[in-house]
């Protein structure tokens, strides 16, 4: 039960979240999949040694992290780290426990089925939009229930190939009336599935979806001819046939959406690339230990330069797994990683070779993972906590599934794992409360404000609070100097890789008339962040007009050089106040503006 209730927070977390894809969004689904995981474990008299091992390395990485003054910006990916680890435990406890594969089968077919339709008649009310909210980007293309079409490709491939596995499953022996109904579920969801993937128009999604089914079908023939049921590999073949030629006329039925996709392949293939040859440079600055989980935002500001900013400033994720992990956790982090899954894909291709194993399943698990693993290698799907969160359910089923009943094991073990669930739980509630918190100071107008402005500073805020109150602080009317300052050297001191808060600190800092620890700070700023995002650039590129006397050669030229990414309509009124500024003439302070 625990097992499945995990799977209804995974699917509220992907319709009602956009995958968890905040920091507010990983701890309030994080907390509660760690509190279940963490009750299981506590109860699984089979949970051995290997999950000991991912303890010790989890609490490594965190004495990593606190040691590097790292834990707190780090909080949010160590708590849906941690809640993967609670739902492979949870759903791996529900595979030993179920009575029938085929009974777990029908759960997920269910929960993909329903997420299709409601995604498939979301995108047709409203190809702009998501759920009746405007879409950044990826607008004409089926995103629901994520802001990356992409995202939603590597979802829906899942439900594609889990659907087919099913169904060659029930086609499996003679047809009849008893087992023809089990193939009304795995149709329906098939159908609604390929045509939510064809409609993200994602190139790499529904090329690797059409290769995995392929192999799936094929292996499927395989067992087939060595078990001598050679009657029906004509079928299987015009099975596999009639699925090309259904998901060719969706395509076709679609528009020109996937057609120009497919025109555009070298522009996507070059911008990866380019991504890729910088993050790779990076990879090799912290080759062992990497910048700690949620350091890549800092890593990415850190290799801008002027070749790939107009591409890198907007990344917030390396398109591949491999890379993310290198730059995040290094090379320890990376080794981590591949054991776990050889460990998993051990026990779980172990389980083809016994007897009373469900096989089919194991094989339509197998695929699932090559798809998302090999989809995650040009694509940011896993980074998506719902994704990363549905792929451990998934690989937990699959090693339950594979694996015989074992002995009881110590209650150490599992006691250890559970208490370790139930503390990083706790620390997400705390996380929580931080980013409400936050939330509410930033929605905080007229006499609220101002008493918010009025008190002192908390100085055990968090990251999230503590840059919130910043924000009060530095766009009130008038501005709050000394209250912004005591904000962002808290925010300093708990991420000092922060370009942004030094720029804002900058500001905070001439608005309280010290004009040169506003332009060290500005430089630490160029430093950190060589090229801002556009919604940072022009404030930034305005802040050092008004320092320009103060600043130093090298501050100017970083100035310059971020110029040239900005409008050349911009560029002409800047270049005169800093002239300006040169021969005497000290511009006003300015105002904080959009950020």
């Amino acid at each position: 039960m625990f097992a499945y209730i995990s799977l209804g927070l995974i699917g509220l977390a992907a319709f009602t979240a956009l995958g968890a894809d905040s920091e507010m969004a990983s701890y309030f689904y994080g907390a509660p999949l760690l509190l279940i995981g963490g009750w299981v474990a506590w109860r699984d008299r089979e949970l051995g040694t290997g999950a000991a091992v991912l303890l010790a390395i989890m609490a490594l990485f965190l004495g990593i992290a606190a040691l590097r003054g790292q834990l707190l910006s780090g909080a949010p990916e160590f708590v849906a780290l941690g809640a993967c680890a609670a739902v492979f435990i949870s759903a791996r406890a529900l595979a030993f426990r179920a009575r029938k594969a085929t009974e777990i089968c029908a759960v997920l077919l269910g929960f993909f089925l329903l997420a299709s339709i409601i995604a498939f008649l979301d995108h047709i009310w409203s190809p702009d939009r998501i759920f009746l909210f405007e879409r950044p980007y990826h607008l004409g293309r089926l995103s629901s229930p994520f802001l990356s079409a992409n995202t939603a490709a590597t979802f829906f491939g899942i439900g594609v190939i889990l659907s087919v596995g099913r169904l060659l499953r029930a086609t499996a022996g003679p047809m009849g009336g008893a087992r023809s109904k089990h193939l009304i579920l795995p149709l329906t969801t098939l159908l609604f599935c390929l045509s939510c993937l064809v409609l993200t128009a994602s190139r790499a999604g529904i090329l690797l979806t059409g290769s995995v089914t392929c192999l799936l079908l094929l292996w499927e023939m395989a067992q087939r001819f060595r078990r001598g049921e050679r009657q029906s590999l004509w079928a299987l073949a015009a099975a596999g046939l009639g699925l090309a030629l259904t998901a060719t006329g969706i395509a076709l039925l679609s528009g020109e959406t996937f057609g120009s996709r497919i025109a555009d392949v070298g522009v996507g293939a070059g911008s990866r690339s380019e991504l890729w040859t910088a993050y790779s440079r990076a990879a090799l600055e912290q080759f062992w230990f990497g910048a700690g989980p949620g350091g890549f935002e800092y890593v990415n500001a850190a290799s801008t330069n002027a070749e790939n900013a107009s591409i890198l400033v907007f990344q917030r994720a390396a398109h591949n797994i491999v890379l993310q992990w290198q730059l995040q956790t290094g090379l320890i982090g990376l080794l981590t990683l591949a054991g776990f899954w050889l460990w998993a894909g051990r026990r779980i291709l172990s389980g083809l070779e016994q007897s009373g194993r469900p096989r089919w399943l194991i094989r339509t698990l197998v695929c699932i993972g090559l798809f998302v693993l090999a989809h995650g290698l040009v694509d940011y799907a896993l980074e998506i906590p719902a994704i990363a969160w549905m792929t451990a359910w998934l690989a937990g089923l699959a090693v339950g599934v594979s694996a015989p009943r074992g002995k009881a094991q110590s209650s150490f073990v599992r006691h250890a794992v559970g208490v370790a669930m139930l503390l990083l739980a706790a620390g997400a509630v705390l996380g929580l409360v931080d980013t409400l918190r936050a939330n509410a100071v930033r929605a905080a107008t007229g006499d609220p404000a101002a008493a918010i402005l009025a008190a002192p500073f908390p100085q055990m805020s968090g990251l999230a609070l503590a840059r919130a109150h910043a924000d009060l602080a530095l766009s009130s009317t008038p501005a709050n100097p000394g209250h912004a300052r005591a904000a962002l050297d808290r925010v300093l001191a708990l991420e000092p890789r922060d370009g942004r808060a030094e720029a804002r600190l900058a500001y905070a800092l001439l608005l309280a008339g010290d004009s040169q620890a506003a332009a060290n700070h500005l430089s630490r700023s160029f430093q950190l962040w060589p090229y801002a995002h556009p919604d940072f650039r022009t404030w930034r590129l305005q802040l050092s007009a008004s320092l320009w006397n103060r600043l130093g050669e090298e501050e100017r030229r970083a100035a310059l050089r971020e110029l040239r990414q900005v409008r050349p309509e911009w560029r002409r009124p800047w270049l005169e106040q800093t002239r300006a500024c040169e021969l005497g003439g000290q511009p006003a302070c300015i105002g904080l503006g959009e950020d």
